[in-house]
């Protein structure tokens, strides 16, 4: 059996864009409490998480693919670059972090949680200039975690 591509992966899962983030989506459960979607990184342009808060907190689960990058800044200038994969499958990201995430194969496949239920006032998109300017030790990170123009707006 041959492994499936990101397109097949897309097609089966029948995912969509994430708004202004980039990567792909399709919704899982929901509740006022939590929900939970199933996330797909690729290695095209429009493939990455970019840099992001919540006001919710967010859990990472690894599902298949390749291993992720995950970057998450911290209040106070501090950050750390996890791998997200088969030894190291699930993170948490607490609520006021800033996060990205690119793929390090063709395609990651995720299984993303907020607690309590994500809404779209929640996100904040990161702006490359003002993060590197608060971590510039993070600066090569944060510039190939960011984009020029959103993918698209969130509703």
């Amino acid at each position: 059996m041959t492994a499936e591509s990101a397109e097949q992966v897309i097609e089966r899962l029948a995912m969509t864009p994430i708004p202004e983030e980039g990567a792909w989506f399709v919704a899982g459960p929901r509740t006022q409490g939590l929900n939970a979607i199933t996330v797909l990184l690729t290695d095209r342009p429009d493939g990455f998480s970019a840099m992001h808060r919540l006001a919710v907190d967010e859990g990472w689960q690894w599902l298949a693919g390749a291993p992720a990058a995950l970057l998450r800044l911290r209040r106070g200038g501090t950050g750390v670059l996890n791998y997200v994969g088969p030894q190291s499958s699930q993170f948490l990201v607490r609520h006021g972090t800033w996060m990205g995430a690119s793929t390090l194969g063709e395609w990651t496949l995720l299984s993303c949680w907020c607690a309590p239920a994500f809404r779209p006032e929640h996100f904040e998109l990161g702006d490359r200039a003002e993060l590197v300017e608060r971590y510039p030790s993070y600066a090569t990170e944060i510039t190939a975690l960011t984009r020029d123009e959103p993918v698209g707006r969130m509703r």
